[in-house]
């Protein structure tokens, strides 16, 4: 059949219609005409896969990865690597469908994006990763590494990766040869983390069932002689940054894109504007990095996490920074139940991809603190929970958009929010 899209979806997908019927299609982009491929529903919603661009968008690009696009055994939706969604799309597009798709999101829950919100894009949007877990696949040839198909159970060995840090891609084999001379087998995944500015190399083996008795240390060894030049760390790597400085487990979360990690804080920082006197609550605190940079200028900042290495990981690195951070344990909506009003003026956010628990926002606005800076990295549930913000009495004031994943459908997304 022939389609015609004509706008962004969420997912990486474009969204046509045709007799009336609607189409999540993938591998086009809007304005193109392709020839399309049926591939089952998705959500409720019929999906097809592009087979053939017969007009093709200026802003069309030949993909970087040779893993990107439909693999020729799987129904055709299914990447070869579910990694990567916007690949055939200019990089300054695929900016431009992402701010669309953010305002879609905000005006199907009743807001308005400030039409003034900057898309915050990279220089060089390539081995941003710092961060990447790969699945194990034993084959005829011994060990690789790979990633699932999109929305499949399969895995697909990889050779490269773009959007990783050189020096993952560069381990991937070293692990894998050391794991075939030493007879390592049942390994079910792996997780690497390079250090941005260091040497440092953390790695995390996990196993199918049970963890087998085997070398470790014999295993690292050999690890560390296939990689000279690299520090392999089993236990913590080193996050620095503005002068501070943050330990990182692989069993505790770490924004992967260190470039933009940055622009991130440094944006939601501007936002909040914390100053001598405010007291702030940063909810969904992770490890500890966004609370430690707001405490340099903030008379006490008051951390909430209920991942309980992740707080522990938390206290190390106030105590690190000799940051004025008190941790609260548990999860958030339980947390703020004990909170008095007006303990704290102000609040950062940044909860999961699902957003706030109905709770968490009722709690929220029950404390109503001045103002609120909330990072999402999914803009459907940061919409939802916005409006809910504003119907409880609070105002929009700015926003912004951060690509911390190009190449991706997914998009970071902070809004600044004060009390009417």
């Amino acid at each position: 059949m022939i389609l015609k899209p004509e706008t962004v979806g969420h997912g990486g997908f474009t969204v046509a219609r045709e007799d009336g019927k609607v189409w999540l299609l993938g591998y086009a982009l809007p304005g193109e005409v392709v020839e399309a491929e049926p591939r089952g529903r998705q959500g409720g919603v019929a999906v097809a896969t592009t087979s053939h661009v017969i007009e093709s968008s200026p802003e069309r690009v030949r993909p970087e990865c040779p893993h990107f696009g439909p693999g020729a055994s799987q129904p055709a939706f299914l990447t070869q690597c579910g990694g990567c969604q916007w690949q055939h799309a200019a990089y300054a597009y695929e900016l431009k469908l992402k701010r669309q798709v953010v305002e879609e999101a905000w005006s199907r829950a009743g807001l308005r994006l400030p039409p003034d919100t900057p898309v915050l894009g990279m220089d060089d949007p390539w081995r941003y990763r710092i961060r990447g877990e790969f699945e194990a696949i034993p084959t005829s040839d011994g060990l690789r590494f790979g990633f699932h198909r999109q929305r499949s159970h399969t895995v697909q060995p990889i050779t490269t990766c773009p959007i990783h840090d050189e020096r993952i891609e560069k381990a991937l084999p070293a692990f894998a040869k050391a794991a075939d001379e030493l007879q390592v087998v049942g390994i079910q995944n792996l997780l690497l983390t390079v250090e941005p500015e260091g040497p440092g190399l953390l790695w995390r083996i996990r196993f199918k069932g049970r963890e087998p008795s085997w070398a470790r240390a014999d295993y690292a060894k050999r690890v560390a002689e296939l990689l000279p030049g690299q520090v392999l760390l089993d236990d913590a790597l080193t996050l620095a940054f503005w002068g501070m400085t943050f330990r990182v487990r692989s069993d505790t979360f770490v924004q992967t894109n260190y470039q933009q990690m940055l622009r991130l804080y440094e944006t939601a920082l501007r936002m909040l504007a914390p100053a001598e006197g405010d007291r702030i609550l940063d909810l969904y605190a992770g490890i500890g990095t966004i609370s430690v940079a707001v405490a340099r200028d903030a008379e006490s900042v008051t951390a909430v996490e209920e991942n309980p290495r992740a707080v522990q990981l938390g206290r190390l690195n106030a105590r690190i920074n000799s940051a004025r951070v008190e941790y609260a344990p548990g999860l958030v909506e339980k947390v703020l139940r004990q909170v008095r009003i007006g303990r704290h003026n102000a609040a950062i956010l940044d909860p999961p991809r699902a957003g706030c628990e109905p709770a968490a926002l009722a709690e929220i606005l029950r404390l109503g603190p001045d103002r609120l800076v909330y990072i999402s990295c999914e803009p459907s549930t940061h919409a939802r929970d916005l409006i809910g913000l504003v119907r409880g009495g609070y105002r929009v004031r700015r926003a912004a958009i951060v690509d911390m994943f190009p190449h991706t459908y997914h998009i970071e997304s902070v809004a600044l929010l004060e009390r009417s």
